[in-house]
């Protein structure tokens, strides 16, 4: 694997630390009480890199110093409604902006059209998410996605050239879902801008060159912008892929019912024989699939979320946060919490999710959700990587008999100091072999995305809090 999602790890940790402004003095008595390290200086960076984000502490707000420099950590839902009525003082868009110049390679002036108008910039990281919103929605979005169910078909034919040969699991979704590297990718873009494809492209690609284009930004950077937000869709896509695939056929009830679900609800056969699967029906007429989606997310989730902090704020008219320094929310500590999820929080349950679907307490179960983010910075590309996610595990569960060569399914090591990711990577190999389905051999498949369907089903628990 390669130590592309560690760098951004490291380069995501460099900055956290390069943005926090001198907190040296006393905390004050409303702070989050301090926890100290072990190792002077700088032992939580250190744990950051070896162990995750992942919170150790029973506290529900508590401080951390970071060379020297003061970091909240929240670990209870209970905080979350007041961090999000609090918007107007904490952002995340600092962190993207020094993640532009670190590690997307922009530099002035292109920086200073980034930076956020509370630190008097002109406010185009914001402006340019706030645009591909729209864009990633309904028939928008269905565009979209047709094109991409289309390309993992193919990709899904080719596993049947080599029903004997293993192949490691985590490898084959990186090379499904991914991207060329950020250099050569840059050039491309300039290219594609030059020739004016964006056009004629997708309503996202055309607004994000708008938005930005209209602000003064060059060519280049414009480039860099868009390299970067795909570094951020390939780090998460591919872990969640995998994990999905993991936590499904590492249970053969789970795997069996997931298969019917498809061939009942998603899988049409016209009078040729040709068999068509819809992406719209994948997502909302396969619960269950959708439901352990949501389940591998909220137990395997190892990102966090981040704010600056603009002005001194209280939350629940208790907790002192104060100006200049940086609150840090791992999703770990919230997606697990017992107070949300009963005492089986830490249990995979593919059901879960189907039963919030039909109960009264969405919002509560909302706000221990972290694992596409926290509003107002809720992860815009979700639905999008959703569908490219459920689309690639169906058609190759559906087609497939994956089996491990281990003979069982041992989870491999991963990789935790891959902060970046919003799944931890595997850190060694996983070798299956996949042979096509006896009744499925030398069928057609064809895929499809019915319009109007553009979203998913209102049990998915992003919709409550977006």
């Amino acid at each position: 694997m390669s130590d592309f999602t560690t760098i951004v790890g490291l380069s995501v940790v460099a900055v956290l630390a390069s943005l926090l402004f001198t907190q040296r003095a006393k905390l004050d008595p409303r702070e989050p009480p301090l926890v100290s390290s072990t190792i002077p200086l700088v032992g939580h960076l250190i744990s950051f890199l070896i162990y995750g984000i992942g919170g150790k502490h029973s506290l529900p707000i508590f401080t951390m110093s970071i060379l020297k420099q003061r970091v909240y950590i929240i670990a209870s839902p209970d905080l979350l409604p007041s961090v999000r009525q609090n918007r107007s003082t904490m952002s995340f868009n600092p962190l993207f902006t020094a993640m532009a110049q670190r590690a997307g390679g922009i530099q002035k002036p292109g920086l200073q059209l980034l930076r956020e108008e509370e630190l008097e910039g002109q406010g185009l990281a914001k402006k340019t998410v706030e645009v591909m919103r729209p864009a990633l929605l309904g028939n928008k979005l269905d565009h979209l996605n047709e094109q991409m169910i289309h390309v993992l078909k193919h990709i899904v034919d080719q596993v049947a050239s080599s029903p004997t040969l293993p192949f490691d699991l985590y490898e084959w979704c990186s090379d499904a879902l991914t991207v060329a590297s950020r250099e050569q990718l840059v050039q491309a873009f300039i290219q594609f801008y030059q020739a004016d494809g964006h056009l004629s492209a997708s309503s996202l690609a055309y607004s994000r060159w708008k938005a930005q284009q209209e602000a003064g930004a060059s060519l280049e950077d414009i480039s860099r912008l868009e390299i970067l937000t795909g570094i951020g869709i390939l780090s998460n896509t591919v872990p969640s892929c995998f994990w999905l695939l993991f936590d499904i056929l590492s249970r053969p009830e789970l795997l069996s019912a997931i298969q019917d679900e498809i061939h009942q609800n998603a899988l049409s056969i016209d009078s040729t024989g040709t068999h068509t699967l819809d992406l719209a029906d994948i997502r909302g007429k396969c619960p269950t699939l959708l439901s352990s989606f949501q389940e591998t997310l909220r137990t395997r989730s190892n990102s966090g979320q981040v704010r600056v902090i603009y002005q001194d704020t209280l939350l629940n008219d208790r907790w002192l946060l104060k100006a200049g320094s940086t609150l840090l929310i791992p999703a770990p500590s919230i997606n697990k919490n017992n107070s949300t999820w009963g005492s089986d929080a830490g249990d995979f349950d593919s059901q879960r999710f189907t039963k919030i679907a039909h109960s009264t307490d969405k919002k509560s179960k909302a706000s221990g959700f972290l694992s596409f983010g926290l509003s107002p910075h809720i992860c815009a590309g979700r639905h999008f990587a959703t569908g490219e996610i459920l689309a690639l595990v169906a058609l190759l569960l559906v087609r497939y008999d994956i089996r491990s060569i281990q003979g069982s399914w041992t989870e491999p090591k991963t990789n935790a100091k891959a902060v970046a990711a919003s799944l931890p990577p595997a850190a060694e190999k996983f070798m299956v072999t996949a042979v096509e389905r006896p009744e499925y051999k030398g069928v057609e498949w064809r895929t499809t995305v019915t319009p109007g369907k553009g979203t998913l089903p209102v049990g998915f628990l992003t919709k409550v809090i977006s």
